[in-house]
């Protein structure tokens, strides 16, 4: 079983993951809302693109893992 030290700063990491990537998000859509017209997307700049996909990644194997070790600690009670 995990100590829970260990635990704890797992799930800081998955919580700052999730964090960058919602600021980059907010970061890359609220800052399409200022340009004229309005249909231009931030989102497709390398500039938002490239942290997206690197922090999108990580949060999901991060989540993954919390998942599968959830269910694996939960068998072993």
């Amino acid at each position: 079983m995990m100590k829970d030290n260990k635990l704890t700063k797992f799930l800081f990491a998955i919580e700052g993951a999730g964090a960058v990537f919602v600021c980059i998000f907010l970061a890359a859509y609220l800052g399409g809302l200022f340009y004229i017209p309005q249909t231009t997307v931030l989102h497709s700049e390398l500039a938002f693109k490239i942290p997206l996909a690197i922090f999108g990644a990580a949060l999901l194997v991060l989540v993954l893992a919390s998942v599968s070790l959830a269910i694996y600690l939960k068998g072993k009670h």
